[in-house]
């Protein structure tokens, strides 16, 4: 892929949520053999988390595999997570108004809002009957 590494780190997991921990696990260690800041760190961690979480309780029919690819070049950590579930452009809900108290707002959609807020890009294709979702940290 362009812009990544010569060698990325890539897991394939069963969309189940005994696989979260090892999706967790990645991360981190990408996260410590790379040098991340904490802070990068957390919210790669919670982005794929999130994305995760959404695949395995949301996806109808159920996705069969995930895979996610971590890759830093240039200052610039690049994401690409993929599921063969049914097709879902997490990029085209509305961002949830975070002005109305908690109690007031309808429940989801703060995850991907999070994510939208805490990375550079974050963008959405179905290629090849897959769910394709890339997403950018540029690093301090």
């Amino acid at each position: 892929m362009v812009g990544m590494q010569l060698n990325p780190a890539t897991i394939r997991l069963q969309p189940a949520l005994d696989d979260l921990v090892r999706l967790v696990d990645a991360v981190e260690s990408f996260a410590a053999e790379h040098g991340l800041r904490p802070a990068d760190a957390h919210a790669l961690t919670l982005a794929a988390e999130e994305l995760f979480a959404n695949t395995v309780k949301h996806s109808q029919p159920p996705a069969g595999y995930v895979e996610f690819t971590l890759g830093l070049a240039d200052g610039v950590v690049t994401a690409v997570y993929i599921d063969d579930g049914a097709p879902f452009d997490p990029t085209a809900r509305a961002a949830p108004d975070t002005t109305l108290p908690a109690e007031l707002r309808p429940i989801g959609g703060l995850g991907i809002y999070f994510i939208q807020r805490t990375m550079q890009s974050f963008a959405y294709e179905r290629l090849d009957g897959r769910n394709v979702l890339r997403f950018t940290r540029k690093l301090a």
